[in-house]
């Protein structure tokens, strides 16, 4: 998959053809998986808890994982109604912030866009140098809910470099 394909297809109403809610278990055509690639976060699956919920976006249990595309440099999170969820990111005042939460939202981000490169995912902004737009961190028990909840951020650092206390680099694909 290349980010050129993925981003240029054009989609046919996916969310108005599903009558259930929650996300299916069954991988929908046009939607994908995304899940960390490094220990000990290796596949822990990108989602919100409760499933398919604005809230936290979350790196957690494949048995309640999200489905997931990214179109028009927005993060879409397939919910399985007629309506998405859209992964946002903390616009900070101190753009040197190491770690910028990321939520997931029933409008979508006006800051930064999304791609895949291959089949990793990236973020960008123009206001934030990142030296590997490929960076997150899973940060256990960071969650705006206060649980032990694996919640992701964007690290806009070096990877493998400074990681804050208690946090884990990672990718995700």
């Amino acid at each position: 998959m290349t980010s050129s394909s993925v981003l240029s297809t054009p989609t046919t109403e996916p969310f108005s053809t599903v009558t259930s809610t929650g996300t299916p278990t069954t991988l929908v055509s046009g939607w994908y998986w995304i899940r960390a690639v490094e220990s000990p976060y290796y596949h822990s699956y990108l989602q919100t808890l409760p499933t398919a919920t604005p809230g936290d976006a979350l790196m957690d249990n494949p048995s309640t994982a999200g489905q997931f595309n990214i179109i028009d440099g927005q993060l879409v999170y397939y919910t399985g109604s007629s309506e998405p969820l859209y992964m946002w990111v903390e616009d900070p005042a101190d753009k040197t912030q190491r770690t910028l939460a990321t939520w997931f939202n029933t409008t979508a981000s006006t800051y930064g866009n999304f791609s895949f490169s291959g089949d990793t995912v990236t973020w960008t902004d123009p206001d934030v140098a990142r030296p590997n737009t490929a960076a997150f961190y899973v940060c256990p028990g960071n969650s705006t809910s206060g649980a032990e909840e694996n919640a992701l951020f964007v690290n806009t650092g070096a990877y493998l470099y400074e990681t804050p206390s208690g946090c884990y680099d990672i990718d995700v694909s």
